[in-house]
């Protein structure tokens, strides 16, 4: 019987492993005040577009491929996965609270569609060897869509009350911190340090935007 690994030690640096575990316990904080938001408001904030990618994601990731960082983290990988099966049965319940009024209808085709269509698209990327040992680079794809989303999400949206401060920060830092473990792992993937240098300057635009919307909102109470 094989010995359970639980952090690889030989491939990664203990600063890697703590980066890396850190960012990713800020992103289960992150799942957490969106399912407790899902019950309080009855609403998804999370945009249903990317909340597909994320979701086919965490599925193949948790079940069907496995990185290389030990059991820890896989546990972490399931954990986000099944707070994600909560965030994806309330964008089924409320995500029509999301679209357009001549979508409503259909939105729930539409991103059923679209968690098989990312499924595939991943699956394929994977399997063929282009993604890295934690899946990184397909991560950062649809980590992209997240950060870019959110900030159009929060101008379109009349009621920003329904979005969390907290769900912004926790995002954004934990994002930080996994594109320093990647930095100091992989520095020669220019393609990946980039695409998370990208996330993290809209994410902390994004809190910055969250944050004079809390503030105003304080000031004006």
């Amino acid at each position: 019987m094989d010995k359970i690994v639980w952090l690889n030690h030989d491939y990664y640096t203990p600063l890697q492993l703590t980066l890396f575990i850190t960012g990713a316990s800020l992103w289960i904080v992150n799942y957490i005040c969106i399912v407790r938001n899902i019950f309080k408001h009855k609403f998804v904030e999370m945009p249903g577009t990317v909340l597909a990618a994320n979701f086919a994601w965490e599925f193949l990731w948790s079940w069907i491929f496995v990185q290389n960082m030990g059991m820890i983290v896989t546990i972490g990988y399931r954990v986000w996965f099944f707070l994600d099966v909560l965030i994806v049965w309330g964008f089924y319940k409320y995500g029509y609270k999301q679209v357009e009024e001549s979508l409503k209808n259909q939105y729930k085709l539409f991103f059923t569609f679209g968690i098989i269509a990312w499924a595939i698209f991943m699956y394929v990327f994977i399997a063929q060897g282009l993604d890295n040992p934690i899946g990184a680079p397909t991560a950062y794809v649809s980590n992209l869509l997240i950060a870019g989303l959110y900030i159009t999400q929060f101008y379109r949206l009349k009621d920003k009350s329904l979005l969390s401060f907290t769900a912004a920060w926790t995002k954004g830092l934990g994002t930080g911190l996994i594109t320093v473990m990647c930095f100091l792992r992989w520095p020669e993937n220019t393609w990946l340090i980039t695409m998370g240098v990208l996330c993290f300057v809209m994410d902390v635009y994004y809190t910055y935007i969250m944050f004079e919307y809390k503030r105003n909102k304080k000031n004006k109470a």
